[in-house]
């Protein structure tokens, strides 16, 4: 393993040297939707079109339910931020799933990092998307949890990915297989995006786009430096109850690398995920949708908008 990272502190400087995490590439983003491994809005999800103007969305509060932590937890410890991000959105959408459905022995364990990025291609580090979504549509994921293989009840992201670089066993894919794998849905406007969570799905993207350690005095992320990540998008607030603009909640895979947010009404949103931080619908539509590179997880055949979970009455649980 080329790049080991010890701490939220050494991760930051990575991304803020120049370490290309998320590498996006034109042509394999057409070939993808060419082939329908993922799919537009204005394809697969229409008639989900204007349902999240005006709302908000708190999906992280139901992985947080079924995973409490994590989002502080499992800090990335090389240049794997699009399959942590990937793994975090996947993770939501399906907590979100099991949240409406009222089972929560069906949440089972935190999805796994380490197959997806294994499939990256090359021996260097980051990740281009595209690659990514490619392999968990035709593939699948595994779990937390120990398999003959190999251990992944941990994070295990040095020597066991960089056996399966390249060369990922076939007993790894068949039992990567037997998961249930959803769609991908790519979004185009921050619009878009908003009627994707507010009917359960969360997103993850790569952008080239970084933000200070603290937020602005309205608790809002203050953009700084360029980071080639990605991120998975857990939640937003278009109401303006709160913040005097629309804005995304960004779920990091660096630990506790930053600051709670200035303003965060805990009555409202439970607990700070540990490492994320709004941004701006502005910021948002700039820099992560116009990136190009941005997919939502959607579990269910024919992109149903779900009902959401009162969040208000898990107080009790997650406070």
């Amino acid at each position: 393993m080329s790049v080991p990272f010890d701490s939220p502190a050494e991760i930051v400087a990575a991304y803020q040297e120049g370490l290309p995490g998320w590498q996006f590439n034109p042509e394999t983003m057409d070939r993808l939707m060419a082939d329908r491994k993922a799919e537009r809005f204005s394809e697969a999800a229409p008639h989900l079109t204007g349902v999240g103007k005006g709302k908000m969305a708190l999906l992280w509060r139901s992985r947080e339910l079924y995973d409490p932590g994590a989002f502080g937890q499992e800090a990335q410890v090389r240049g794997s931020c699009v399959s942590h991000a990937s793994r975090n959105a996947r993770d939501t959408t399906r907590a979100v799933e099991i949240h409406i459905k009222g089972e929560p022995e069906e949440y089972f364990k935190r999805g796994a990092t380490e197959p997806t990025y294994a499939a990256r291609g090359n021996y260097g580090e980051g990740m281009d998307p595209s690659v990514a979504t490619r392999f968990e549509v035709d593939t699948g994921f595994l779990f937390r949890q120990k398999y003959p293989f190999g251990d992944l009840s941990q994070l295990n992201e040095g020597e066991l990915v960089d056996r399966w670089t390249g060369r990922m066993p076939e007993e790894v894919k068949a039992e990567c297989r037997k998961c249930h794998v959803g769609r991908w849905i790519a979004p185009t406007t921050a619009d878009q995006a908003k009627d994707l969570l507010f009917s359960g799905y969360a997103l993850h993207s790569g952008q080239n786009f970084g933000v200070a350690a603290s937020s602005d005095a309205r608790g809002i992320a203050v953009p700084r430096g360029s980071w080639s990540h990605d991120m998975a998008t857990v939640g937003y607030d278009d109401t303006r109850e709160v913040y005097p603009v629309g804005v995304f909640l960004i779920a990091n895979s660096w630990g506790c690398w930053n600051r709670r947010p200035r303003v965060w009404p805990e009555d409202r949103y439970g607990p700070w995920p540990e490492g994320s931080f709004w941004v701006s619908e502005e910021v948002y539509g700039r820099y992560f949708v116009g990136s190009r590179s941005i997919f939502a997880y959607c579990d269910v055949v024919g992109v149903p908008q779900k009902k959401l979970p009162d969040y208000g009455n898990l107080s009790n649980i997650l406070g």
